[in-house]
């Protein structure tokens, strides 16, 4: 099933400036409360920071992974959210950025830590 998410440029902009952020080792999160649509999320891997395409491909494709496993877990209903990489996929294990997420998320509120 595919994730259904943020696609345009204007709305990635628009949680950048106007969202806040839940900054973790590996991950960083910026998200918006909306009033209506659902959680929308994006996923985000420079080229600076996470290097050549094949690796920022598998970055997002990591996150999306991680998102899915979260999803029934955010407490919002209607938000939207960007994953943002600072990591390089072989030199970080599944683990470690699924835990920081987690992490990332409770802090944030998004979801209970309690569990």
């Amino acid at each position: 099933m595919a994730v259904k998410g943020l696609k345009k440029d204007n709305q990635f902009r628009l949680v950048y400036r106007r969202g806040e952020r839940a900054v973790g080792r590996y991950i960083t999160i910026c998200y918006l409360k909306t009033e209506e649509g659902g959680i929308l999320p994006g996923f985000v891997a420079s080229k600076r920071s996470v290097g050549k395409a094949y690796q920022r491909n598998r970055a997002k494709r990591i996150m999306r992974e991680i998102y899915k496993e979260f999803a029934d877990s955010v407490t919002e209903k209607n938000l939207w959210i960007v994953f943002i990489a600072s990591f390089r996929p072989q030199e970080s294990s599944f683990q470690d950025l699924k835990e920081d997420v987690r992490s990332s998320l409770g802090k944030a509120g998004l979801i209970s830590l309690s569990g």
